[in-house]
Protein backbone atom coordinates (compact mmCIF):
# COMPACT_ATOMS: atom_id res chain seq x y z
CA UNK A 1 0.00 0.00 0.00
CA UNK A 2 1.57 3.58 -1.03
CA UNK A 3 -1.15 6.15 0.31
CA UNK A 4 -3.73 4.72 0.88
CA UNK A 5 -3.84 2.90 -2.67
CA UNK A 6 -2.74 -0.47 -3.94
CA UNK A 7 0.54 -0.43 -5.36
CA UNK A 8 0.46 -3.31 -8.67
CA UNK A 9 3.01 -5.06 -10.36
CA UNK A 10 2.79 -2.86 -13.36
CA UNK A 11 3.37 0.47 -10.84
CA UNK A 12 6.73 -1.72 -9.73
CA UNK A 13 7.83 -2.55 -13.22
CA UNK A 14 7.02 1.21 -14.26
CA UNK A 15 8.85 2.46 -10.94
CA UNK A 16 12.02 0.05 -11.36
CA UNK A 17 12.03 1.20 -15.41
CA UNK A 18 12.51 4.79 -14.34
CA UNK A 19 15.05 4.31 -11.53
CA UNK A 20 17.30 2.42 -13.90
CA UNK A 21 16.63 5.34 -16.54
CA UNK A 22 17.67 7.47 -13.57
CA UNK A 23 20.46 6.19 -12.40
CA UNK A 24 21.85 5.33 -15.67
CA UNK A 25 21.71 9.14 -16.54
CA UNK A 26 23.66 10.10 -13.16
CA UNK A 27 26.24 7.73 -14.24
CA UNK A 28 26.52 9.43 -17.42
CA UNK A 29 26.48 12.66 -16.16
CA UNK A 30 29.46 11.80 -14.21
CA UNK A 31 31.70 10.33 -16.96
CA UNK A 32 30.93 13.24 -19.03
CA UNK A 33 32.32 15.51 -16.02
CA UNK A 34 35.48 12.86 -15.58
CA UNK A 35 35.85 13.12 -18.88
CA UNK A 36 35.84 16.86 -19.81
CA UNK A 37 37.90 17.54 -17.08
CA UNK A 38 40.78 15.63 -18.05
CA UNK A 39 40.61 16.85 -21.49
CA UNK A 40 40.04 20.61 -21.25
CA UNK A 41 42.87 20.43 -18.24
CA UNK A 42 45.37 19.91 -20.86
CA UNK A 43 44.97 23.10 -22.38
CA UNK A 44 47.37 23.67 -19.14
CA UNK A 45 50.21 20.99 -20.76
CA UNK A 46 50.34 22.16 -24.33
CA UNK A 47 48.90 26.20 -24.18
CA UNK A 48 48.12 27.56 -27.56
CA UNK A 49 49.11 31.10 -25.85
CA UNK A 50 52.34 30.49 -24.06
CA UNK A 51 54.10 27.10 -24.67
CA UNK A 52 53.05 26.41 -28.33
CA UNK A 53 54.86 30.00 -29.14
CA UNK A 54 57.57 29.26 -27.26
CA UNK A 55 58.16 26.03 -28.69
CA UNK A 56 58.33 27.66 -32.24
CA UNK A 57 60.52 30.33 -31.53
CA UNK A 58 63.04 27.69 -29.70
CA UNK A 59 62.75 25.63 -33.28
CA UNK A 60 63.72 28.75 -35.16
CA UNK A 61 60.27 29.97 -36.39
CA UNK A 62 60.01 34.02 -36.87
CA UNK A 63 57.94 36.39 -35.32
CA UNK A 64 55.60 36.19 -38.94
CA UNK A 65 55.15 32.37 -38.16
CA UNK A 66 54.53 32.91 -34.14
CA UNK A 67 52.05 35.58 -35.38
CA UNK A 68 50.36 33.03 -38.12
CA UNK A 69 50.06 29.76 -35.57
CA UNK A 70 46.94 31.49 -33.88
CA UNK A 71 45.05 31.83 -36.64
CA UNK A 72 45.99 28.26 -38.56
CA UNK A 73 44.18 26.85 -34.95
CA UNK A 74 41.16 28.58 -35.22
CA UNK A 75 41.02 28.02 -38.84
CA UNK A 76 41.52 24.37 -39.02
CA UNK A 77 39.30 23.86 -35.85
CA UNK A 78 36.28 26.04 -36.87
CA UNK A 79 36.01 25.45 -40.76
CA UNK A 80 35.45 21.96 -41.21
CA UNK A 81 32.67 21.80 -38.79
CA UNK A 82 29.64 22.86 -41.00
CA UNK A 83 30.50 20.37 -43.54
CA UNK A 84 31.36 17.46 -40.90
CA UNK A 85 27.47 18.25 -39.20
CA UNK A 86 26.19 18.36 -42.27
CA UNK A 87 27.22 14.35 -43.07
CA UNK A 88 27.20 13.26 -39.29
CA UNK A 89 24.31 14.37 -38.64
CA UNK A 90 22.45 11.11 -41.24
CA UNK A 91 24.39 9.26 -38.43
CA UNK A 92 21.55 7.40 -36.02
CA UNK A 93 24.13 6.93 -33.12
CA UNK A 94 26.96 9.56 -31.90
CA UNK A 95 29.08 7.50 -29.84
CA UNK A 96 31.18 5.40 -32.19
CA UNK A 97 32.50 8.64 -34.57
CA UNK A 98 33.39 10.99 -31.35
CA UNK A 99 35.53 7.63 -30.46
CA UNK A 100 36.46 6.76 -33.37
CA UNK A 101 37.54 10.22 -34.74
CA UNK A 102 38.68 11.03 -31.16
CA UNK A 103 41.10 8.51 -30.93
CA UNK A 104 42.79 9.93 -34.01
CA UNK A 105 42.89 13.08 -32.83
CA UNK A 106 44.77 11.99 -29.61
CA UNK A 107 47.08 9.84 -31.61
CA UNK A 108 48.29 13.34 -33.18
CA UNK A 109 49.38 14.74 -30.29
CA UNK A 110 51.55 11.67 -29.14
CA UNK A 111 53.38 11.70 -32.69
CA UNK A 112 54.40 15.54 -32.01
CA UNK A 113 55.43 14.53 -28.66
CA UNK A 114 57.89 11.68 -30.77
CA UNK A 115 58.46 14.40 -33.42
CA UNK A 116 60.12 17.01 -30.87
CA UNK A 117 61.66 14.38 -28.83
CA UNK A 118 63.92 12.93 -31.66
CA UNK A 119 64.03 16.15 -34.11
CA UNK A 120 63.54 19.20 -32.13
CA UNK A 121 67.45 19.42 -31.33
CA UNK A 122 69.12 18.06 -34.67
CA UNK A 123 66.32 18.81 -37.03
CA UNK A 124 64.94 21.67 -36.05
CA UNK A 125 63.33 22.81 -39.27
CA UNK A 126 61.92 19.65 -39.97
CA UNK A 127 60.39 19.70 -36.69
CA UNK A 128 59.05 22.74 -37.22
CA UNK A 129 57.55 21.85 -40.31
CA UNK A 130 55.88 18.80 -39.28
CA UNK A 131 54.83 20.26 -35.76
CA UNK A 132 52.66 22.65 -38.11
CA UNK A 133 50.93 19.90 -40.01
CA UNK A 134 50.24 17.84 -36.85
CA UNK A 135 48.81 20.68 -35.19
CA UNK A 136 46.46 21.00 -38.31
CA UNK A 137 45.45 17.54 -38.37
CA UNK A 138 45.04 17.34 -34.60
CA UNK A 139 42.72 20.72 -35.01
CA UNK A 140 40.84 19.38 -38.07
CA UNK A 141 39.95 16.78 -36.66
CA UNK A 142 39.07 17.76 -33.05
CA UNK A 143 36.03 20.43 -35.23
CA UNK A 144 35.22 17.39 -37.82
CA UNK A 145 33.93 15.88 -34.51
CA UNK A 146 32.94 18.89 -32.47
CA UNK A 147 28.95 19.32 -33.70
CA UNK A 148 28.04 15.62 -33.09
CA UNK A 149 30.13 15.57 -30.02
CA UNK A 150 28.09 18.20 -28.59
CA UNK A 151 24.52 16.12 -29.94
CA UNK A 152 26.48 13.18 -27.98
CA UNK A 153 26.61 14.95 -24.88
CA UNK A 154 23.04 16.54 -25.25
CA UNK A 155 20.99 13.15 -25.53
CA UNK A 156 22.76 11.50 -22.93
CA UNK A 157 22.68 14.14 -20.42
CA UNK A 158 19.16 15.90 -18.99
CA UNK A 159 18.40 19.41 -20.35
CA UNK A 160 17.35 20.45 -16.99
CA UNK A 161 20.91 19.37 -15.48
CA UNK A 162 23.39 19.82 -18.64
CA UNK A 163 24.16 23.59 -16.78
CA UNK A 164 25.56 22.33 -14.13
CA UNK A 165 27.65 18.67 -16.07
CA UNK A 166 29.34 21.31 -18.53
CA UNK A 167 29.72 24.19 -15.34
CA UNK A 168 31.64 20.88 -13.35
CA UNK A 169 33.25 19.77 -16.69
CA UNK A 170 34.88 23.48 -16.77
CA UNK A 171 35.60 24.12 -12.59
CA UNK A 172 37.34 20.67 -12.13
CA UNK A 173 39.49 21.03 -15.75
CA UNK A 174 40.73 24.41 -13.73
CA UNK A 175 41.45 22.92 -10.88
CA UNK A 176 43.60 20.15 -12.86
CA UNK A 177 45.21 23.09 -15.37
CA UNK A 178 46.24 24.49 -11.78
CA UNK A 179 48.15 21.56 -11.01
CA UNK A 180 49.42 21.24 -14.54
CA UNK A 181 50.99 24.67 -14.89
CA UNK A 182 53.15 23.72 -11.88
CA UNK A 183 53.91 20.73 -13.77
CA UNK A 184 54.83 21.93 -17.25
CA UNK A 185 56.70 24.87 -15.08
CA UNK A 186 58.95 21.87 -13.44
CA UNK A 187 59.11 20.14 -16.95
CA UNK A 188 60.79 23.10 -18.65
CA UNK A 189 62.84 24.29 -16.04
CA UNK A 190 64.25 21.27 -14.74
CA UNK A 191 64.41 19.25 -18.52
CA UNK A 192 67.07 19.78 -21.31
CA UNK A 193 65.37 20.76 -24.59
CA UNK A 194 63.95 19.55 -26.22
CA UNK A 195 62.58 16.62 -23.75
CA UNK A 196 61.08 19.04 -21.60
CA UNK A 197 58.67 20.15 -24.35
CA UNK A 198 58.25 16.52 -25.75
CA UNK A 199 57.51 15.38 -21.88
CA UNK A 200 54.91 17.95 -21.22
CA UNK A 201 53.33 16.99 -24.43
CA UNK A 202 53.11 13.40 -23.87
CA UNK A 203 51.97 14.18 -20.50
CA UNK A 204 48.65 15.95 -22.12
CA UNK A 205 48.14 12.81 -24.36
CA UNK A 206 48.10 10.53 -21.44
CA UNK A 207 45.54 12.91 -19.62
CA UNK A 208 43.80 12.45 -23.28
CA UNK A 209 43.51 9.59 -23.50
CA UNK A 210 42.36 9.08 -19.53
CA UNK A 211 39.44 10.78 -20.72
CA UNK A 212 38.84 8.92 -24.03
CA UNK A 213 38.44 5.89 -21.58
CA UNK A 214 35.94 7.76 -19.54
CA UNK A 215 34.06 8.70 -22.57
CA UNK A 216 33.96 5.37 -23.64
CA UNK A 217 31.68 4.10 -20.57
CA UNK A 218 29.39 6.75 -21.55
CA UNK A 219 25.84 4.46 -22.83
CA UNK A 220 23.94 5.93 -25.70
CA UNK A 221 20.81 4.12 -25.69
CA UNK A 222 18.48 5.43 -28.28
CA UNK A 223 19.06 6.54 -32.21
CA UNK A 224 19.29 10.07 -32.98
CA UNK A 225 16.70 11.75 -35.31
CA UNK A 226 18.94 12.18 -38.26
CA UNK A 227 18.66 14.62 -41.49
CA UNK A 228 19.33 14.33 -44.55
CA UNK A 229 22.86 15.18 -46.17
CA UNK A 230 22.42 17.87 -49.01
CA UNK A 231 25.37 18.05 -51.63
CA UNK A 232 28.20 20.74 -51.31
CA UNK A 233 26.19 22.77 -53.51
CA UNK A 234 23.19 23.18 -51.04
CA UNK A 235 24.92 23.46 -48.41
CA UNK A 236 25.16 27.22 -48.30
CA UNK A 237 21.45 27.47 -48.76
CA UNK A 238 20.84 25.26 -46.05
CA UNK A 239 22.84 27.64 -43.86
CA UNK A 240 21.15 30.65 -44.87
CA UNK A 241 17.67 28.74 -44.39
CA UNK A 242 18.56 28.02 -40.54
CA UNK A 243 19.99 31.64 -40.17
CA UNK A 244 17.15 33.56 -41.65
CA UNK A 245 13.71 31.02 -40.48
CA UNK A 246 15.35 30.73 -36.49
CA UNK A 247 15.22 34.36 -35.23
CA UNK A 248 16.07 33.95 -31.47
CA UNK A 249 19.57 31.59 -33.04
CA UNK A 250 20.35 34.77 -35.49
CA UNK A 251 20.06 37.22 -32.90
CA UNK A 252 22.40 34.78 -31.09
CA UNK A 253 24.90 34.47 -33.63
CA UNK A 254 24.89 38.28 -34.02
CA UNK A 255 25.29 39.18 -30.31
CA UNK A 256 27.99 37.00 -30.03
CA UNK A 257 29.97 37.76 -32.54
CA UNK A 258 30.21 40.93 -31.45
CA UNK A 259 31.35 39.93 -27.73
CA UNK A 260 34.12 37.77 -29.87
CA UNK A 261 35.28 40.76 -31.63
CA UNK A 262 35.80 42.59 -27.98
CA UNK A 263 37.51 39.03 -26.72
CA UNK A 264 40.55 40.60 -29.08
CA UNK A 265 41.47 42.67 -26.71
CA UNK A 266 42.55 40.36 -23.99
CA UNK A 267 45.45 39.69 -26.21
CA UNK A 268 46.74 42.30 -25.00
CA UNK A 269 46.46 42.66 -21.19
CA UNK A 270 49.55 41.00 -19.53
CA UNK A 271 51.24 43.23 -22.42
CA UNK A 272 49.76 46.42 -21.31
CA UNK A 273 50.61 45.67 -17.79
CA UNK A 274 54.26 45.11 -18.68
CA UNK A 275 54.23 48.22 -20.61
CA UNK A 276 52.64 50.38 -17.77
CA UNK A 277 54.12 49.03 -14.72
CA UNK A 278 57.03 47.44 -15.77
CA UNK A 279 56.17 44.25 -13.95
CA UNK A 280 58.15 41.38 -13.02
CA UNK A 281 57.70 37.25 -13.95
CA UNK A 282 56.18 36.89 -10.80
CA UNK A 283 53.37 39.34 -11.50
CA UNK A 284 52.50 37.56 -14.75
CA UNK A 285 52.68 34.12 -12.68
CA UNK A 286 49.91 35.66 -10.56
CA UNK A 287 47.81 36.71 -13.66
CA UNK A 288 47.38 33.04 -14.18
CA UNK A 289 46.56 32.34 -10.76
CA UNK A 290 43.55 34.60 -10.98
CA UNK A 291 42.44 34.14 -13.77
CA UNK A 292 42.54 30.16 -13.42
CA UNK A 293 40.53 31.26 -9.75
CA UNK A 294 38.20 32.73 -12.06
CA UNK A 295 37.79 29.76 -14.12
CA UNK A 296 37.34 27.51 -11.46
CA UNK A 297 34.44 29.78 -9.77
CA UNK A 298 32.25 30.08 -12.69
CA UNK A 299 32.15 27.01 -13.59
CA UNK A 300 29.88 25.87 -11.07
CA UNK A 301 28.12 28.91 -10.29
CA UNK A 302 27.21 29.61 -14.03
CA UNK A 303 26.59 26.08 -14.74
CA UNK A 304 23.85 26.37 -11.84
CA UNK A 305 22.69 30.11 -13.12
CA UNK A 306 22.06 28.43 -16.47
CA UNK A 307 20.03 25.42 -15.47
CA UNK A 308 17.56 27.87 -12.70
CA UNK A 309 17.72 31.17 -14.56
CA UNK A 310 18.15 29.82 -18.44
CA UNK A 311 21.91 29.56 -20.56
CA UNK A 312 21.62 32.98 -22.20
CA UNK A 313 21.55 34.56 -18.55
CA UNK A 314 24.75 32.40 -17.74
CA UNK A 315 26.13 34.01 -21.05
CA UNK A 316 24.95 37.77 -20.10
CA UNK A 317 27.20 37.17 -16.84
CA UNK A 318 30.26 35.84 -19.42
CA UNK A 319 29.78 39.07 -21.30
CA UNK A 320 29.97 41.01 -18.30
CA UNK A 321 32.60 39.35 -16.69
CA UNK A 322 34.89 40.33 -20.38
CA UNK A 323 33.59 43.99 -20.53
CA UNK A 324 34.64 44.30 -16.96
CA UNK A 325 37.74 42.93 -17.61
CA UNK A 326 38.88 45.32 -20.87
CA UNK A 327 37.02 48.73 -18.59
CA UNK A 328 39.62 48.11 -15.74
CA UNK A 329 42.59 47.33 -17.80
CA UNK A 330 41.98 50.26 -20.47
CA UNK A 331 41.27 52.44 -16.88
CA UNK A 332 44.10 51.11 -14.53
CA UNK A 333 45.58 53.45 -12.40
CA UNK A 334 48.13 50.40 -10.54
CA UNK A 335 49.21 47.30 -11.72
CA UNK A 336 46.79 45.79 -8.60
CA UNK A 337 43.62 46.66 -11.01
CA UNK A 338 45.36 44.17 -13.32
CA UNK A 339 44.60 41.25 -10.70
CA UNK A 340 40.74 42.23 -11.36
CA UNK A 341 41.24 41.94 -14.74
CA UNK A 342 42.53 38.30 -15.00
CA UNK A 343 39.90 37.58 -12.61
CA UNK A 344 36.73 38.68 -14.20
CA UNK A 345 38.71 37.44 -17.48
CA UNK A 346 38.85 34.15 -16.19
CA UNK A 347 34.96 34.03 -15.24
CA UNK A 348 34.47 34.92 -18.88
CA UNK A 349 36.89 32.34 -20.52
CA UNK A 350 35.41 29.45 -17.59
CA UNK A 351 32.25 28.93 -18.84
CA UNK A 352 31.75 31.31 -22.34
CA UNK A 353 32.40 28.60 -24.24
CA UNK A 354 30.62 26.08 -22.73
CA UNK A 355 27.21 28.34 -22.59
CA UNK A 356 27.20 28.75 -26.01
CA UNK A 357 27.58 25.41 -27.27
CA UNK A 358 24.03 24.94 -24.42
CA UNK A 359 22.47 27.46 -26.18
CA UNK A 360 22.92 26.33 -29.88
CA UNK A 361 21.86 23.19 -28.55
CA UNK A 362 18.16 24.80 -27.36
CA UNK A 363 17.88 26.72 -30.11
CA UNK A 364 17.95 23.78 -32.32
CA UNK A 365 15.42 20.88 -33.46
CA UNK A 366 16.66 17.65 -31.75
CA UNK A 367 17.65 16.08 -35.54
CA UNK A 368 19.42 19.35 -36.21
CA UNK A 369 21.59 20.17 -33.31
CA UNK A 370 24.83 18.93 -35.20
CA UNK A 371 24.47 21.60 -37.59
CA UNK A 372 23.46 24.29 -35.28
CA UNK A 373 26.77 23.66 -33.40
CA UNK A 374 29.02 23.30 -36.36
CA UNK A 375 27.23 26.84 -37.84
CA UNK A 376 28.21 28.53 -34.99
CA UNK A 377 31.39 27.61 -34.84
CA UNK A 378 31.97 28.30 -38.83
CA UNK A 379 30.27 31.63 -37.84
CA UNK A 380 32.43 32.81 -34.72
CA UNK A 381 35.70 31.77 -36.96
CA UNK A 382 36.12 34.94 -39.07
CA UNK A 383 35.89 37.40 -36.40
CA UNK A 384 38.45 35.52 -33.98
CA UNK A 385 40.82 36.82 -36.52
CA UNK A 386 40.45 40.09 -36.00
CA UNK A 387 43.26 39.81 -33.36
CA UNK A 388 46.02 40.77 -35.90
CA UNK A 389 44.27 43.82 -36.59
CA UNK A 390 43.89 45.06 -33.17
CA UNK A 391 47.24 44.24 -32.99
CA UNK A 392 48.24 46.75 -35.87
CA UNK A 393 46.06 49.61 -33.85
CA UNK A 394 47.90 48.41 -30.22
CA UNK A 395 51.17 49.11 -32.66
CA UNK A 396 50.23 52.68 -33.86
CA UNK A 397 47.97 54.29 -31.33
CA UNK A 398 48.28 52.66 -28.09
CA UNK A 399 46.60 49.83 -26.46
CA UNK A 400 43.92 52.40 -24.97
CA UNK A 401 42.35 52.68 -28.57
CA UNK A 402 41.92 48.72 -28.51
CA UNK A 403 40.75 48.93 -25.06
CA UNK A 404 37.98 51.31 -25.82
CA UNK A 405 37.29 50.00 -28.82
CA UNK A 406 36.62 46.46 -27.69
CA UNK A 407 34.67 47.88 -25.16
CA UNK A 408 31.97 50.09 -27.26
CA UNK A 409 31.55 46.58 -29.60
CA UNK A 410 31.28 44.20 -26.40
CA UNK A 411 28.52 46.42 -25.11
CA UNK A 412 26.72 46.28 -28.38
CA UNK A 413 27.02 42.85 -28.07
CA UNK A 414 26.28 42.31 -24.50
CA UNK A 415 22.59 44.54 -25.27
CA UNK A 416 21.77 42.45 -28.30
CA UNK A 417 22.45 39.21 -25.70
CA UNK A 418 20.07 40.64 -23.20
CA UNK A 419 17.35 41.46 -25.62
CA UNK A 420 17.51 37.90 -26.86
CA UNK A 421 14.74 35.76 -25.56
CA UNK A 422 15.19 33.19 -22.46
CA UNK A 423 14.20 30.11 -23.56
CA UNK A 424 15.56 28.22 -20.02
CA UNK A 425 13.15 30.52 -18.53
CA UNK A 426 9.94 30.24 -20.51
CA UNK A 427 10.07 27.01 -20.35
CA UNK A 428 10.50 26.91 -16.49
CA UNK A 429 7.32 29.43 -16.62
CA UNK A 430 5.11 26.63 -18.43
CA UNK A 431 6.40 23.76 -16.31
CA UNK A 432 5.60 25.75 -13.14
CA UNK A 433 1.68 26.34 -14.73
Amino acid sequence: MLNGKKVTERDLFYFRENMDSYDLQSRNERYHIIEGALYISTSALIPIQTMMPALIKRLGGSDVLIGTWPVVVYLAYFMPQVISANYFGASQYRKSPVIRYGFIQRLDILLLACVIAMWGASAPTLSLTLLFLIYISNQATSGTISPIWMDFLAKTTSPERRGKIMGWRVTLAAVLALANSFILTAMLTMLRFPYNYASAIGLAFLFQMSSLVAQRKIVEELPSPVSTPVHLSGLFFRVRSIIARNRLYRKFLIASALLTISFSSAAFFTIAAIKRFDISEYVVGIFTILMIVGQIISGVLLGWLADTKGTKSALVVCGAGLLLAIATAWSAQSVEWFYFVFLFFGVNIGAETAMRYNFAVECAPVGERPMYVGLMNAWFAPFYLITPFAGWLCASYGYNIVFMLSLIVGLIGIILLIRTPNLRAKKLALSSK
